[in-house]
């Protein structure tokens, strides 16, 4: 693992990496302000694997956050809300991990909602994309409008359910999937992170093989790659070009950079290696940061 020195000419969460070769899987991310925002509202963090002892009962955890765009110090409330669910799964005992990820979920919900009440950051929020591995299966926790993708075979399918309004209308049938890519309602949240004391968390569980890529990314990225792109590029993970899960990260992000993405880019790719069940295991955590305050 590695990271770079921080800048401090960077303001807001600034550019975030980092990335792991492990037993079972190797995985990588990589966070950018992009062109147009002067901040980096974006957030990630994850704890990776180490040696396993028989009394921690957590496994691998990778967290992904947008803090709300245009609302008061959303680089604040993703932080608040990745750093949060990462403390409370490794202080956390017993109970299954959808459980356990839940709970941990809705902590985070708690704590943005409190610093909500400080003076200055009225108002703020982020979207949250947790998974976790256990036995066969990704263990996806999900609210907001970042996304979680499975790719297999050639083929990028979207795990997540985006909670904004223009999804909504697509469900109801009252637009089409095209429609809403460009409908002035796509980035407007039916469900966020810190607005409210209480909060609905989608749990997803979706059976994992070996190769499989799992692709976690803030609006910033999907609104710039297609589906296509990213199955193609995360497809290709192993091979010559893209070695591993962190040539991936770079080739994503820059692609939005090129294409001037107006939002704050993210993207975290995890490849599994084996074809061995996931156990708990006990969990280092890393935190990796080019520039950021």
């Amino acid at each position: 693992m590695n990271g770079d020195a921080p800048n401090s000419e960077e303001t807001g969460n600034g550019r975030l990496s980092s990335h792991a070769v492990l037993v079972k899987l190797s995985w990588a991310y990589r966070s950018d302000p992009g062109a147009q925002r002067p901040t980096n509202e974006d957030f990630v963090g994850a704890y990776a694997p180490g040696t396993p002892d028989d009394s921690w009962d957590r496994g691998a955890l990778f967290v992904l956050a947008d803090g709300l765009g245009g609302h008061a110090a959303g680089e604040v409330a993703s932080r608040v809300a990745v750093e949060t669910v990462l403390q409370r799964w490794t202080d956390g005992s017993g109970g299954q991990p959808h459980q356990s990820l839940r709970a941990a979920v809705r902590d985070a919900n708690a704590a943005v909602f409190d610093a909500a009440m400080e003076h200055g950051r009225r108002g703020m929020g982020t979207t949250m994309t947790a998974l976790t591995l256990s036995g066969h299966e990704a263990i996806i926790a999900h609210v907001g409008d970042s996304r979680a993708y499975l790719v297999r075979g050639g083929n990028c399918n979207q795990l997540t359910s985006d909670h904004s309004r223009a999804a909504e209308m697509v469900r109801m049938k009252l637009i089409t999937p095209e429609q809403a890519a460009n409908h002035p309602n796509r980035s407007m949240l039916t469900r966020s992170l810190g607005g409210e004391p209480a909060i609905q968390i989608d749990i997803i569980r979706q059976a994992i093989e070996n190769h499989d890529v799992l692709v976690l990314c803030s609006d910033g990225l999907w609104d710039s790659v297609s589906r296509a792109e990213i199955a193609e590029v995360a497809g290709a993970l192993g091979t010559p070009g893209f070695p591993t899960p962190n040539e991936v990260t770079a080739h994503l992000v820059d692609l939005a950079l090129k294409r001037g993405a107006p939002d704050n880019i993210s993207v975290l790719v995890i490849r599994i290696t084996s074809t061995l069940p996931f156990p708990p295991t006990p969990t280092r955590r890393s935190f990796f940061r080019r520039g950021g305050g």
